[in-house]
């Protein structure tokens, strides 16, 4: 079912029991995330749910209703400009098994491995017959860079796009989202594919984990696609069912890191551009390259901002409450900007040509975080390597876990 507020079926009398203190959209039960207040209107109290509001108010008072399920073979051909690799081609007969047997499949690929390309092929076993597919991730920028390679592939597929604010709707057989708007369907897809099931906000939320499980059929099928898998993924698909790509799509090893040791933000405070960045940007600049110029903080970013700007006029910043942030991701990919200050919000999820990464004070990043941040350098097979730099006061485990795995990813192997 699809619940919609002109749905013609009801699912529940009330989208909140105001009894039992649970949401029947996104079952959220915790206490803390329901509101209540008195209707003078209605002369009762009504009880509604804050943890999905983002998707429309349901309460107490409204009953939850929707659209029922039903499916549609459709002939699904798509276009790909390009041969798949061999381990391309059996990751992608992978995929096509796991939609038939309605079996679980984690996707253990490098970052650059063309795992949106893996999928097409059960994509298209899925649509021809008659199963609802929905590729999702928590990541507004990944969903709509998946709809885009999507939608030039399947040309004569409808594709449904829902994101905050977005939505492009034809009948939700082949649905691209975030993890978010599943919260809207139950027991409605029979293959949902996971594109960075680690990102946040979607590792750590127990909704909309719930959400995922619930937006499937009883029988359908979960395959988690990513770089950075974690023993609970492992345990969740089964030990079996687990296939690992080491490399990327266009042969070449992946960045190991360059570290460096110095204390940018002490500088910073002091009014000063750390000399070790400044002569990083300066031979970037000279090769006429990009970079993405990662900041732990965002006080940290704004604040090397102005000393950045002194000496490299073609730098701006971005972060995830950034109102221009999608227009500033399109003028780096433009060159219009050489130079991007960004939070870990473009750790994932963006391709761009000729660039470096530069991760400031390093100590802070977790180890997931730093594998997906090297992962944006050498991706196009025209610029196959890029470099990657690292600047921190001192080494730690995640810097080490992060060398050792590329490393091992570079051998043809990597372990969880």
């Amino acid at each position: 079912m699809y619940f919609h507020s002109k749905g013609e079926v009801v699912y529940k009398e009330a989208g909140v029991d105001i009894i039992k203190n649970i949401c029947h959209r996104c079952h959220n039960r915790d206490r803390k995330l329901f509101y209540e207040f008195y209707s003078e209107l209605d002369q009762h109290k009504i009880k509604y749910c804050l943890n999905c509001i983002g998707l429309g108010r349901v309460d107490s008072m409204t009953p939850l209703a929707g659209t029922e399920t039903h499916r549609r073979k459709e002939k699904c051909d798509y276009v790909l400009n390009f041969e798949l690799t061999d381990i391309q081609k059996e990751a992608s007969k992978k995929v096509v098994s796991a939609v038939r047997e309605r079996r679980h499949l984690l996707l253990h690929a490098v970052t650059g491995a063309g795992k949106t390309e893996i999928i097409f092929e059960g994509i298209k076993y899925a649509r021809e017959h008659g199963l609802n597919v929905a590729v999702v991730s928590p990541r507004i920028d990944v969903v709509k860079e998946v709809h885009l390679r999507l939608g030039d592939a399947f040309r004569k597929s409808r594709i449904d796009l829902m994101f905050a604010g977005v939505k492009v709707k034809f009948e939700h057989h082949f649905t691209v989202c975030t993890v978010h708007q599943l919260y809207n369907f139950h027991d409605h897809f029979d293959c949902i594919i996971v594109d960075e099931y680690d990102a946040f906000p979607l590792a750590d939320d127990k909704h909309l984990l719930g959400a995922i499980d619930k937006a499937k059929t009883a029988d359908g099928n979960i395959i988690i696609m990513t770089a950075t898998p974690t023993r609970k993924m492992v345990k969740h698909v089964g030990v079996g069912n687990i296939f690992q790509i080491a490399r990327r799509y266009h042969g070449h090893d992946l960045t190991v890191p360059v570290i460096h040791y110095g204390n940018v933000n002490k500088e910073v405070q002091q009014k000063k551009l750390n000399g070790k960045l400044k002569r990083l940007l300066d031979g970037i600049m000279d090769a006429n390259r990009r970079v993405l110029v990662f900041f732990p903080e965002i006080k940290m970013m704004y604040e090397a901002y102005p000393l950045i700007l002194k000496h490299f006029e073609d730098a701006e910043t971005v972060y995830s409450g950034d109102g221009e942030r999608y227009s500033k991701v399109e003028r780096m990919r433009e060159g219009e900007i050489k130079i991007l200050l960004t939070t870990t919000i473009l750790e994932r999820g963006v391709t761009f040509k000729d660039l470096d990464v530069i991760v400031v004070h390093t100590e802070y990043f977790p180890s997931d975080t730093l594998i997906q941040i090297c992962g944006r350098a050498g991706r196009k097979p025209q610029d196959p390597t890029g470099n990657v730099h690292f600047i921190t006061l001192y080494n730690t485990h995640h810097i080490q876990k992060t060398v050792r795995t590329i490393k091992a990813f570079n051998r043809g192997s990597a372990v969880i």
